[in-house]
C-alpha cells in the first residue's frame, strides 16, 4: 500500500473518537429548526411560505440555477419564518427558514428507484433527494456523477481528523443502507463491483464494512487520509497532477455518509437528516442523528460541556479544518461532520526560523512560509508561481509549525485571492 506524500500523525482526540463511536446513536428531534438559505455563496429561493405545514422530506429552497439541490424538511411542523436574519454556521448571517415542530412525524416520499434505474436516473434522483458530499465539501453530488464513467469507486469513511466518528457510526447504525447507495453510486457511475473499495483508518470500522461484500482498505492514521487526492493516489498509487481532478482520472471518490444518503434516496427519502459527533470537552462524547437545522446548542446540551461557554471554543467540523463558531443557535448544515469543543487558547505567533517542517508536511508539495511572505509583499504572481492555487486548506501547516504562524488561513486567503481574480 503506498502511502500519500506529506501530511502528519495526529493523536489527540482519538479517546474521545472512540467513546463517541462506541456510544448508542441518539436521535434528536429539536422544538425548531434553522436552515440558513445561504449555502457554498449560493442564495436559494424558498418554496413554501409562512404558516404552511410541512412534512418530513418536502422541499423548502431551491437554487433557480439548479446547481446546488434542493434543502429539505428534516421535521413535520409549522413555518415560523422564511427569511429571518440568522446566525450562519458558514459565518455571518442569512436568510433562515424556521419550522416550529409539531411531533407528528408525517414524511413526504418519493417513488422508490427501480432495480433497473438508468444512471441518468439515478443522478436525477440524486439531484431530486438534495445529496451533497458529506464529508465536508458539500459538492454537489448529482453534479460529480453526471455523464460520468468512471474505473474506480472509493467510498471514502477516513475520518482523518480527531474527535469525529460520523463514519463509523454510519457503518455500525446503517451498513444496509450504505450496501444500497453504495451499488447505485457504482451503477450512476459505470464502475464494476470489483473496482469499488471502501477505505477506512479503523480496523472496527473495517471489520463492520466488511459485512457488506464489498473490498476494503484499511489505511494508516495519517492525516489528510481523506482528501480524495491523497485517497487515490494511497490506495491506487496513482498521483494526480496539478489541476486533474480524480473523475478525470477515472477515479470517483464519495463520502460514507454520502452512500447512506444515496440509499436512503433509492428508497424515496430525501436527505433530511444527518450523524453529527459531539466530543472534545465534554462529559459525554456520541453520535446524534439530527435533522438537518438543528440549533448546535440543543446537539451539546446533551453531552454537558466540562467548561462554561467563556473557556471553550466550539468548532463544527473537526479542529484542523472546522469553523469557528461565534453563535450557538446555528442550525447544523448537510457538512456538518461535528462539533468539536475545545479549550481557548491563544498561542503568540513568533517569527519564522526557516525550519521547513511546513514544506515538507504540505500533502501538495507546497512551500506556505514562502507563500506567507509573498503574501505580505503583495507579490501575486509569485504566489501563482509558487502554486498557492493547489493548497487543500488541510491546515498541516499551521499544525505542525513550532512558531505558531498562522499558515493555513493565509494561503487559503491567497488561494481564493487567485481564483476569483485570476492572477
Amino acid at each position: 500500500m503506498k502511502k500519500f506524500r506529506g501530511g502528519v500523525v495526529l493523536t489527540e482526540g482519538y479517546s474521545e473518537k472512540r467513546v463517541a463511536a462506541k456510544r448508542e446513536l441518539l436521535r434528536l428531534s429539536p422544538t425548531a429548526v434553522f436552515v440558513p438559505l445561504r449555502t457554498k455563496g449560493t442564495l436559494m429561493n424558498p418554496c413554501i411560505t409562512v404558516g404552511e405545514h410541512v412534512r418530513i422530506g418536502d422541499p423548502l429552497a431551491k437554487d433557480p440555477a439548479e446547481f446546488i439541490p434542493p434543502i429539505h424538511s428534516g421535521i413535520s411542523g409549522v413555518v415560523r419564518s422564511v427569511d429571518l436574519l440568522h446566525p450562519s454556521a458558514e459565518g455571518g448571517r442569512a436568510p433562515t427558514i424556521v419550522i416550529d415542530n409539531d411531533g407528528e412525524y408525517t414524511a413526504a416520499l418519493l417513488p422508490p428507484l427501480p432495480e433497473n434505474a438508468a444512471p441518468h436516473d439515478i443522478v436525477l434522483r440524486m439531484y431530486d433527494a438534495g445529496l451533497v458530499g458529506m464529508g465536508g465539501g458539500g459538492y454537489p453530488t448529482h453534479r460529480k456523477y453526471r455523464d460520468l464513467t468512471a474505473e474506480w469507486l472509493l467510498i471514502n469513511a477516513c475520518e482523518c481528523e480527531p474527535y469525529l466518528a460520523a463514519d463509523e457510526g454510519a457503518a455500525h447504525h446503517f451498513l444496509p443502507l450504505i450496501a444500497e447507495g453504495v451499488k447505485w453510486l457504482a451503477r450512476a457511475a459505470h464502475v464494476a463491483d470489483t473496482h469499488i473499495r471502501l477505505c477506512t483508518e479503523s480496523a472496527d470500522t473495517a471489520a463492520v464494512l466488511r459485512q457488506s461484500g464489498f473490498s476494503v482498505v484499511v489505511l494508516p492514521k495519517r492525516y489528510p487520509q481523506g482528501s480524495e487526492r491523497q485517497l487515490t493516489e494511497a490506495v491506487l498509487g496513482k498521483r494526480l497532477p496539478d489541476g486533474v481532478l480524480p473523475t478525470q482520472a477515472g477515479v470517483v471518490v464519495s463520502n460514507l455518509s454520502t452512500a447512506a444518503a444515496m440509499g436512503d434516496a433509492g428508497r424515496g427519502l430525501p436527505l433530511t437528516h444527518r450523524i453529527v459527533t459531539v466530543s472534545g470537552c465534554v462529559e459525554k462524547p456520541c453520535n446524534v442523528l439530527a435533522p438537518i437545522g438543528t440549533p448546535i446548542a440543543h446537539v451539546c446540551a446533551i453531552t454537558q460541556p466540562l467548561y462554561s461557554h467563556t473557556r471553550v471554543r466550539y468548532i463544527a467540523g473537526g479542529p484542523m479544518t472546522g469553523r469557528r463558531l461565534s453563535s450557538l443557535d446555528v442550525g447544523i448544515l448537510k457538512t456538518c461532520t461535528g462539533v468539536t469543543v475545545l479549550p481557548s487558547r491563544n498561542f503568540p505567533e513568533t517569527p519564522c526560523i526557516r525550519c521547513g517542517a511546513c514544506a515538507r508536511a504540505c500533502p501538495s508539495s507546497l512551500m506556505p512560509f514562502l507563500i506567507e511572505q509573498a503574501s505580505f509583499l503583495g507579490e501575486d504572481e509569485r504566489c501563482r508561481a509558487l502554486r498557492a492555487q493547489t493548497c487543500i486548506s488541510c491546515g498541516c501547516c499551521s499544525f505542525i509549525c513550532p512558531a505558531k504562524r498562522n499558515l493555513a488561513a493565509r494561503v487559503t486567503a491567497v488561494k481564493r485571492k487567485i481564483k476569483e481574480q485570476g492572477v
